[in-house]
């Protein structure tokens, strides 16, 4: 049998466990990085091992080279698709599988795909609602634009970054100016260079995430979670708890039609992509997007819940393209959910090294538990949150009975951060 092959453009992140899952299919992968360096909050991530080979661009190749060099490598070969790992590969991955003739969403709009405001450029000129904003260096520039669309409060945040890092609520001149000064001239976790600041409108609604599927243009949702956030001091807000919610329900379909439509103005036709998505008194917006499967998530718990996960069904999609567009047609709706389920991020508001995990047995005691994912490794440092990168764990709880289910979570909620982990002061000196 003739050996199947792809490429997987910076396999970090949840697209670290793509080959094994292309491995099921008979398929090896090529790891293709975007950059000669992995980025520090990547590194963890990443085990040659899983692939057949490894390419490497050189050190200071600038973006056009970096295609141009892995072209090169890739001449010649046999290759079923390219697929982006992460956020980081998405640019790259858009420009190989156009240019080696495979399936792909093109590069017109993929700067359009990682910047935000690119992003909300192009939904407003397909006529989908976006976010109105500004991009500028200037505190006094963004100042002077929130005073004249006469708003109470505005997000400032990078234009390109992940994992909700300097993502700020600004209500004063003085707010925007910590802001700027925070995220001007820093280079962010991803690795680029923060030149400018976007501002945009708050709005004020019901946050969502919403993952989807695409296949020859027709886009598929595949689940839907509402968004609960907590104001944390020193930070805008953060995630705490994901809720999972049926494809049977009304705002499911609002929310599937709103992102079929933005998937369209994007020009997404291929692969998963996740969104982020708030409904206020006027309907849905996007307020942040990404070509790429969602981040940090248990396919074992979603699978619990759902029968499937963003990642198995972009897997089956690339792999049999046929039997998997058969099927998503066949469904005849939304997906369905089969068990109630909470992801739910751990939230400290203290610090230390991790020595243990003390409270994670009476954890996975709870009748409803189902993973515990992204924890802070022994040895390493737990942070105050103030963002996504600093939470310090997330639990999945997956249960058919909500009762149970809400009792689980309460007593979760309970536990306090130095009751989860054995916490020893790092020394400073």
């Amino acid at each position: 049998m003739k050996q199947r092959n792809c490429v997987i453009v910076d396999a970090y992140s949840t697209g670290r466990y793509l080959p094994e899952e292309f491995k099921r299919y008979g398929i090896g992968t090529v790891h293709v990085m975007s950059a000669a360096q992995i980025a520090p909050i990547f590194r963890s991530h990443f085990n040659a091992d899983l692939y057949d080979e490894v390419i490497r661009p050189s050190e200071g190749m600038g973006y056009e080279e970096t295609v141009e060099y892995h072209l090169q490598a890739l001449h010649g070969r046999e290759l079923e698709f390219v697929i982006a790992g992460c956020e980081t590969g998405v640019e790259l991955a858009d420009s190989l599988s156009e240019r080696l003739g495979l399936p792909s969403n093109g590069t017109a709009l993929s700067a359009a795909r990682r910047d935000k405001a690119r992003l909300s450029c192009a939904l407003t000129s397909a006529g989908v609602r976006s976010i109105r904003q500004v991009v500028s260096d200037n505190p006094v520039e963004i100042a002077s634009w929130k005073r004249e669309a006469k708003f109470d409060q505005i997000v400032i945040k990078p234009l390109n970054s992940t994992g909700t890092e300097d993502v700020f609520f600004c209500s004063t001149d003085a707010d925007i100016q910590r802001a700027l000064s925070t995220i001007v001239g820093k280079t962010n976790r991803v690795g680029v260079l923060n030149r400018f600041a976007l501002g945009q409108e708050k709005i004020n609604g019901q946050q969502y995430t919403v993952n989807a599927v695409s296949i020859g243009g027709e886009g598929f949702v595949t689940e839907a979670w509402t968004y609960d956030t907590v104001p944390i001091a020193g930070a805008s807000s953060v995630c705490s708890l994901e809720r999972l919610l049926d494809g049977s329900e009304p705002i499911v379909q609002e929310l599937s039609d709103y992102l079929v439509r933005a998937l369209q103005a994007l020009q997404i036709v291929d692969g998963p992509a996740h969104a982020e998505i708030i409904v206020d008194h006027r309907g849905p917006v996007l307020v942040d997007f990404g070509a790429r499967l969602q981040g940090t998530m248990s396919a074992k718990a979603r699978t619990m819940a759902l029968g499937h996960n963003h990642m198995s069904l972009t897997a089956w999609r690339y792999a049999d393209p046929k039997g998997f567009g058969e099927y998503m047609r066949l469904r005849g709706g939304p997906y369905r959910r089969q068990a109630h389920a909470l992801c739910v991020s751990l939230i400290s508001d203290m610090g230390g090294v991790v020595a243990g995990y003390p409270g994670l047995e009476a954890i996975r005691q709870l009748p409803s538990f189902a993973d515990a994912i992204a924890f802070v490794p022994i040895g390493h440092e737990l942070v105050p949150t103030i963002d996504l990168v600093s939470t310090p764990g997330i639990v999945y709880l997956v249960n058919s009975d909500l009762t149970q289910l809400e009792n689980d979570y309460r007593k979760l909620r309970a536990m306090r951060m130095d009751q989860v982990f054995e916490l020893v002061m790092q020394d400073r000196d």
